[in-house]
């Protein structure tokens, strides 16, 4: 008998990957970008597009976490709005 695919590790980190968002333990705000595990999270930021998110990020960094600041308190203001 030859393995059975489903049990696969390949066919369960599929199952896995098309359910779409994970836990967001790997995640670059900057970026808005979400990786499966560490080593994908270290590729990340080694790439282009990031070093330069952290460019723009360190010449505007106050406005940005403003920014980030603002939306979580309006998000945040919804939520108990419905709670």
């Amino acid at each position: 008998m030859g393995k059975n695919d489903f049990l696969t590790p390949k066919a369960i980190a599929n199952r896995i990957k098309s359910k779409g968002l994970q836990k967001l333990r790997w995640y670059c705000q900057l970026c808005q970008k979400q990786c499966r595990d560490e080593n994908g999270f270290k590729c990340h930021q080694t790439s282009d597009g990031h070093r330069r998110q952290m460019e723009l990020f360190g010449t505007n960094a106050h406005r940005v976490v403003e920014g980030y600041s603002e939306e979580f308190e309006r998000e945040f203001m919804d939520h108990l709005k419905r709670a």
